[in-house]
């Protein structure tokens, strides 16, 4: 049954219902294909490129910090002074030689007595003054000769070195009444055993003292550069430095102790 009638420019024709319906169908599924695309896959991957090159540049910019943090910390990396350390123990040890021989000279040191106090006179009133503000002692042979600024302080100062303990008493050089003549004391086994024994003392002081001693030093030069560490473990770099410390501070106590056998020998030696 025909009830649609389609028109032409020259002709009209009967259409069946049943064509029509089809013809429609076809004409939906043509557009239906023809509606735009969007490519999913594409745009995924576009999305996790752009992470990949976010991650990417986080990983380089966490790798710049790393390299600027490890060359400030080599740049801040502590060092000690060794020029510094050496001239020290280097002073320790003059301050021991210097010490050392006065041990030796012992009584025949003419500042033996510059440590006496004097009793003057001035009118009516006793002072004690420094033996070293009334007279200066020089040597001469086996004497002491003690020149007084002031001969009328004679007998003060000869009652000062009689009442030193040092065993020894003085005269008036008969040739210049300003000068007092005082014979050395002979130089007995005992003397010597003495003068090892304060040796000893002054050269253990010197090695292992708390203060102004080798071991001192080393131990403030140590001391200073822990101080100046960002962490308690140690580079390569440091351990080496505390090593290079170690061998300066075994050269000066192998020096310590040979001045202190010098001087040993030299004690014990004949007159």
């Amino acid at each position: 049954m025909f009830r649609l009638i389609t028109r032409n420019s020259q002709s009209v024709r009967l259409v069946s219902p049943t064509r029509t319906v089809l013809g429609f169908a076809k004409c939906a599924v043509a557009t239906k294909t023809q509606a735009p695309h969007f490519h999913t896959t594409s745009f995924l991957q576009g999305r996790k490129n752009q992470k990949l090159n976010k991650a990417k540049q986080l990983r380089v910019e966490r790798e710049d910090e790393f390299v600027e943090h490890e060359a400030q910390t080599e740049a801040v990396t502590p060092t000690i002074d060794f020029k510094d350390a050496e001239e020290r123990f280097q002073h320790v040890l003059e301050k021991f030689e210097k010490a050392a021989n006065e041990i030796k000279l012992g009584r025949l040191n003419p500042r033996v007595f510059d440590n006496l106090m004097v009793a003057v006179k001035d009118g009516n009133k006793s002072e004690e003054v420094p033996f070293t503000s009334v007279a200066l002692t020089s040597m001469k042979g086996r004497n002491f000769i003690v020149t007084m600024f002031d001969p009328l302080q004679s007998a003060a100062i000869i009652n000062a070195i009689i009442g030193s303990g040092l065993n020894m008493s003085g005269t008036t050089d008969p040739n210049n009444k300003f000068n007092l003549r005082i014979p050395m004391p002979p130089v007995t086994q005992e003397t010597k055993q003495n003068d090892l024994k304060q040796l000893k003392e002054l050269y253990e002081k010197t090695k292992n003292g708390a203060r102004g001693s080798l071991t001192g030093v080393r131990g403030e030069v140590r001391q200073k550069f822990h101080g100046s560490l960002k962490t308690h473990k140690l580079s390569d770099s440091e351990n080496k430095q505390l090593l290079q410390l170690e061998k300066l501070y075994k050269l000066f106590a192998d020096k310590l102790q040979d001045v202190h056998r010098k001087f040993e020998k030299s004690i014990m030696s004949p007159n």
